[in-house]
């Protein structure tokens, strides 16, 4: 029984060795594969498309060393980006929705050229969180406190005024002619010349020294100019100032020669004039010397003048504040005449300012207009502010006529005070004052506004006598003035208008016309028309008066400056051309 469980045994296990043989050849044997029944139809899918490897951009402005163009980033242009235009390669910097930014450097590009731009993905750039700052506390005493440069420095400090000449070489020559031709035959023309020379150097680099000149030659010409009224006063050579000065840094001055100004209040003087710094901003100087001929300005020997000035000015303090005090008087033919004092002040708070004058004079017991000791012979005060566009000022001025010995030499007594009416029949004798005196009062108010292009000014003037109201003359008036710059960039318009109301005429008046700038402002046209209404207290009627004219500048250079004018006049009793020119040269050292 045993022998047939092995034989049985081993009869499974051939029958396994066996299906196994048969199962790998199976195996390693490829399949014939069986048929498929066809597939049902689908519906056809279209194929994805490639993914662009550029965008196209145009330039849609160019500013400076950077050109914007379109698309921005919601057209796929992101940052990171390299455009390529007319073969020249650039690098996005920035982006927005609608535009892309590149840096030019030295490769311009034009506006609506047209390029390539690079796919790029668009960065997410996550924010860096920052450090926290450090307290101001832990920095306290880390650094000495720095001293301000305005501590050691010391500005020169610049007046309102005339700007101070800072080269040592400057010169002016003016040449200038007028002529008024009439066209009536009853009637002459006149001519007048003038060439003006101004001059200052400094020629000495080690020493502080200066020469000023201020000198014209002029004349006139007309038939029988030499007799008429005032040949005096029209000398062919003029000369307004001839000095040699020398100031030190410190403030020491001193000048020797023909002065415009012997002080803060006196006009011309030959001489010499001495100053000195004080501290604190004051300063001490005096003056003497010969006064010159009132009329012709020329070198006289007959009156001389000598007197002192102490000034004040700090500029420093918030209102600015300056003043001067002269006194003074003069000697005419060996006797004592002119003897005054004046004194004044000006304040400069913010935008604004306010000045101030007042002159005394003390006359001898027997002067010949019947003066009193002591009078006050000028004063007055000034105003003006300035808030935004707009500007308002004012002025009131007091003055007796200037009576001196000297004076009355050359003048007729009528110019100092009211002389006496000589009784019928009487030719001979010498005028005599009745002891009045005119005293002069001036008043002004103006307001101007400037907004941009425009500008508008509105004033308003009175002149009356406050001593003499019997019969002296007075007059009250008005004026305005506008202007409008760069209409269409060339074009330029002015209006003004005029009215005064006086004891002896009223008179009306305005002119308006156009203008034209060319050449960056180096050359300037214009024209106007104007008319005028002149009626006197003595006649009914008026006079009318038209005339149109035109001013031409040109300035060709920064040294030279033309300007000619010229206005045809018609009116009721006037037929006359009117004709001027000058030209100035101010070469640059």
């Amino acid at each position: 029984m045993s022998d047939v469980r092995r034989r049985s045994t081993f009869a499974g296990s051939l029958l396994v060795l066996l299906s196994t043989l048969t199962l790998s050849a199976t195996a390693a044997k490829p399949a014939k594969p069986k048929p498929k029944p066809p597939a049902k139809p689908s519906p056809a899918t279209p194929a994805a498309p490639a993914a662009p490897t550029s965008i196209a951009v145009t330039v849609a402005e160019v500013a400076g060393k950077k050109a914007f163009l379109r698309p921005g980033s919601k057209g796929g242009v992101h940052r990171g980006a390299t455009v390529t235009i007319d073969r020249r390669s650039y690098n996005v910097t920035q982006t927005t929705e609608s535009f892309a930014v590149i840096d030019l450097a030295e490769a311009p590009v034009r506006e609506q050229e047209h390029g390539q731009a690079t796919v790029v993905t668009e960065e997410s750039t996550k924010p860096t969180e920052l450090p926290k700052p450090t307290p101001v506390t832990e920095w306290a005493g880390a650094w000495a406190p720095a001293a301000p440069p305005a501590d050691s420095q010391t500005p020169q400090f610049v007046p309102i005024g005339n700007a101070a000449v800072d080269r040592r070489y400057d010169m002016r020559i003016t040449a200038a002619a007028g002529a008024l031709v009439p066209l009536d035959q009853h009637a002459t023309g006149i001519v007048q010349t003038e060439l003006n020379a101004r001059v200052h150097a400094e020629p000495f680099r080690a020493a502080p020294a200066a020469f000023d000149l201020d000198g014209s030659l002029q004349n006139w010409f007309a038939p029988g100019v030499s007799s008429l009224a005032g040949a005096e006063a029209r000398p062919i050579v003029r000369v307004r100032e001839l000095m040699a000065s020398y100031k030190s840094a410190s403030g020491y001055f001193a000048a020797l020669g023909r002065m415009p100004y012997a002080a803060t209040t006196l006009g011309t003087l030959d001489g010499l004039r001495l100053s000195a710094p004080m501290g604190g901003g004051f300063s001490i100087g005096a003056f003497g010397g010969l006064l010159p001929n009132p009329l012709s300005g020329a070198p006289s020997v007959d009156a001389e003048r000598f007197g002192v000035e102490a000034r004040y000015s700090n500029p420093t303090l918030a209102l600015r504040p300056e003043a001067a005090l002269v006194v003074n008087g003069s000697f005419f033919n060996g006797r004592l005449d002119e003897r005054r004092g004046a004194v004044i002040v000006g304040l400069y708070p913010g935008p604004a300012r306010l000045g101030a004058h007042v002159e005394v004079s003390n006359f001898s017991s027997d002067n010949p207009w019947g003066a009193k000791a002591v009078e006050v012979t000028a004063a007055g005060f000034d105003a003006s502010v300035r808030k935004g566009v707009f500007e308002l000022g004012g002025r009131f001025d007091l003055r007796q006529p200037e009576r001196s010995l000297w004076l009355a030499s050359y003048l007729p007594l009528s110019w100092f005070c009211r002389a006496v009416p000589k009784s019928p029949g009487a030719t001979t004798g010498p005028d005599v004052c009745d002891g009045s005196v005119s005293s002069r009062a001036f008043g002004e108010v103006d307001a101007s506004v400037h907004v941009s292009r425009f500008s508008f000014l509105l004033g308003g003037t009175t002149t009356g006598d406050l001593t003499q109201t019997d019969g002296s003359a007075s007059t009250i008036g008005g004026f305005a003035v506008a202007r409008v710059m760069r209409i269409a960039r060339l074009f330029h318009l002015d209006a003004s208008g005029n009215y005064s109301r006086s004891t002896y005429a009223d008179m009306y008046g305005g002119s308006a016309g156009p203008g034209l700038t060319l050449f960056n402002d180096a050359l300037d046209i214009s024209a106007y028309y104007r008319a005028a209404i002149l009626q006197y207290r003595s006649d009914t009627g008026m006079l009318l008066q038209n005339g149109v004219g035109g001013t031409v500048m040109f300035f060709p250079n920064a040294p030279v400056l033309f300007t000619v004018q010229g206005e045809a006049i018609t009116g009721n009793d006037t037929q006359a051309i009117l004709l001027f020119g000058m030209v100035t040269w101010r070469p640059r050292f």
